[in-house]
């Protein structure tokens, strides 16, 4: 055995983790010590070419840089076991993940802060970390006219060049876009140029990480000159001193294989929202009956580590276009131009509130999920057409690529749904047990039905929809949605198709196992800084607000807070 030591080790080179150790290399007086050591499972995925294109995003997910997860058997989806993919690479999910850039609404985050009892967690409060982590660009990656900044509410040189779709490049306009924004305006849905700025409901631009359709990777974007790297390095577990009585504090890490490192002051566990806990629980943080289970000494007992798990379900549709000249068909010029493969192959994303949301009240069971639900100014759903079909995996057509199909993906946003994660032993190795109990709650399968409806409603009964969409593809065997189609089959569509959206958040949350500065509750010397300790299940794609939150606490741990 082998041994150390850093001033800081963190767990997991990802998007937190990085964040994280690039800042806070910054934020530090410079020593000739070595303070920041980062230990990540994975390896450098840069050479690889699936990783860097946005053409290769779902051969990324099934890599040797990805984790495929098992998750449980669910019967609220009809008893379908699933997988997840989340990164086991330098940079972690980040070198797999779909990069699209959304913040959530300004009300996510005022209710987080509300909940935890710390206004830092508010909107306004998170708006200079929001800002540090972007530099809004254009499609060709040049800087915005400063005519047209918005420097209240954005970045212009910050970690990473993020693309709002109306700045893209004029080479890559979809047929559609001008067609898609008049059918949502005709439903009475107001275009919203901007997402971003903490007012996410209407029909928004996509906004993206792509930069002419190459992956903006963490482990390049981010200054990691004042950090040393490990890769290869699956941690076994938190090592902790009893010595002084009160409570343990951790004072460095195992690795399998046995080599170990130690921490001067603190380790921070970045490993993601299903590996985060499980090293909490290997290290004997968590219930004590399952620790006691897998023979793990219990140093702190808490029965919330790896609950509270949230995450999105979405469903696809299917399309059928009368003008397959307007989609995407291969050997079509559209499709021979690259620029429209720069990213993905869609113009909007809308995030919206329930019609109706007064029809939630008598679904509610706890009260707590009533003030959630009811908040003013919510996003309950999200809706995203792309300019292709999505297959059969998603959506149960495999629909071919001939420029005849579009689809659409319905999403609920504000789920009551939540799972778990959990050891399956005490082998780091074996991967974690993980149920998401997708689709549980009344409230959620409400929220997804309308969703669906929302959707076919705009393209089906609008003048503007039905002059480009010609029907609604289905499933052998399932109805068409309408306004009309009973909930009975839509449930069965949503059981049968319900998908994971990848938004996983809350097994380590602010309140239940970390403190409001992301200190693990009962020890000393030991943070969770990823998306695990997000407490309320925000309506974004959550890769924004994992950069904020690592920005936020290590500018706290650089002030000894």
């Amino acid at each position: 055995m082998s041994s150390s030591s850093y001033d800081y080790i963190i767990i997991g080179g990802g998007v937190a983790g990085l964040t994280l150790a690039s800042r806070l290399s910054k934020l530090l007086p410079r020593s000739e010590t070595k303070q920041i050591l980062v230990l990540e499972a994975g390896t450098d995925p840069s050479k690889a070419d699936y990783i860097l294109s946005s053409t290769g995003y779902h051969l990324a997910r099934e890599s040797e840089h990805a984790y495929i997860l098992d998750v449980e058997a669910n019967p609220h989806l009809n008893r379908r076991a699933a997988q997840v993919s989340v990164g086991k690479a330098l940079s972690g999910s980040g070198a797999i993940n779909g990069s699209a850039w959304t913040r959530g609404p300004k009300v996510d985050y005022d209710y987080w802060a509300k909940l935890v009892g710390d206004d830092a967690w508010s909107y306004d409060k998170l708006l200079p970390f929001f800002r540090k982590t972007e530099q809004v660009v254009d499609g060709q990656g040049e800087p915005i006219a400063e005519t047209e900044r918005d420097e209240i509410h954005h970045g212009y040189d910050g970690t990473l060049k993020v693309v709002p779709m109306k700045a893209n490049h004029p080479s890559r306009h979809y047929p559609l876009r001008e067609t898609i924004q008049r059918a949502w305006e005709e439903a009475g849905v107001k275009y919203n140029p901007d997402g971003n700025n903490g007012n996410q409901n209407g029909l928004t631009e996509m906004v993206e990480l792509w930069v002419k359709g190459q992956r903006q990777l963490p482990s390049q974007a981010l200054d990691l000159s004042r950090v040393e790297i490990r890769d290869f390095s699956v941690v076994s577990r938190i090592t902790f001193d009893h010595s002084a009585g009160g409570e343990p504090v951790a004072t460095g890490v195992d690795l399998v294989g046995g080599e170990h490192f130690g921490a001067n002051k603190e380790v921070i566990l970045s490993a993601g929202v299903y590996h985060s806990p499980q090293v909490l629980m290997l290290s004997g943080i968590g219930d004590p009956t399952v620790l006691q289970k897998h023979e793990i000494p219990t140093v702190v007992p808490n029965g919330e580590v790896g609950q509270n798990l949230v995450d999105h379900l979405a469903v696809g549709i299917t399309w059928k276009l009368k003008h397959p000249e307007k989609g995407l068909a291969i050997g079509s010029p559209l499709f021979n131009d690259p620029s429209y493969f720069a990213g993905w192959p869609l113009d909007f994303i809308l995030f919206g509130p329930l019609d109706e949301p007064g029809n939630l009240e008598p679904l509610i069971k706890d009260a707590a999920d009533r003030e959630f639900l009811l908040r003013p100014d919510a996003s309950h759903m999200e809706i995203v057409t792309l300019y292709a079909p999505m297959g059969p995996r998603l959506t149960g057509i495999d629909a071919a690529m001939d420029g005849s199909h579009a689809s659409s993906i319905a999403v609920c946003l504000t789920t009551t749904s939540k799972g778990s994660v959990t050891i399956r032993s005490a082998n780091s190795e074996d991967p974690p047990i993980i149920d998401t109990n997708f689709n549980a709650t009344e409230t959620d399968r409400y929220i997804s039905r309308e969703a669906l409806r929302k959707a076919t409603s705009v393209y089906l009964e609008t003048e503007t929809g039905q002059s480009f969409i010609s029907h609604e593809v289905t499933p052998e065997g399932y109805a068409a949605i309408t306004r009309d189609t009973t909930d009975e089959e839509i449930d069965k569509r949503i059981r049968d198709f319900g998908y994971s959206l990848d938004h996983p958040m809350g097994t380590c949350s602010i309140g239940k196992v970390v403190d409001s500065h992301c200190r693990v509750h009962g020890a000393k010397g030991l943070r969770v800084v990823d998306g695990s300790v997000i407490p309320v299940p925000l309506a974004c794609h959550i890769q924004a607000t994992v950069y904020a939150i690592a920005e936020r606490v290590a500018e706290w741990i650089a002030n000894g807070e």
